[in-house]
């Protein structure tokens, strides 16, 4: 009796990108109008599908959060207006390039400095439905 094969089987949960942006456009940073036009046109970036229009929070002469929900996971923004400071978490279930999405949120906010995190999540995660696929069980 021959062994089944295992089909290749996804070990990866999700993809993050975190970038921090220091002393951005105050133009665009302080603008709420921008900030949702950014969170409205990451997704597309990404290549990924927009569960909802975006949600931020503003507070006068603060900051701002914000965020867009994307059916493969989340996209926020968190801003510091006296530091010209942003931060945006780039999560996703789909992998996506990180330089296309890093040169495009450098291209919008204009930062005279990057720092950049990227993340591979859950690097033994395997999805249910993989697995019994995998085993030969559906």
């Amino acid at each position: 009796m021959k062994k089944k094969k295992n089909k290749k089987v996804r070990k990866i949960f999700g993809y993050h990108l975190a970038i921090d942006l220091f002393d951005c456009d105050p133009d665009v940073i302080k603008n709420m109008e921008k900030c949702y036009v950014y969170l409205s046109e990451i997704p597309n970036v990404l290549k990924t599908n927009i569960q909802s229009p975006p949600f931020i929070f503003y507070k006068q002469n603060i900051g701002l959060c914000g965020w867009i929900p994307i059916v493969e996971s989340g996209i926020s923004l968190y801003i510091d207006f006296s530091k010209n400071f942003a931060s945006t978490d780039i999560y996703s279930c789909t992998k996506f390039d990180p330089k296309e999405v890093k040169d495009f949120v450098v291209k919008f906010f204009k930062p005279k400095k990057v720092k950049e995190y990227y993340i591979v999540r859950g690097k033994k995660y395997i999805h249910p439905t993989k697995l019994l696929e995998a085993r030969g069980l559906i």
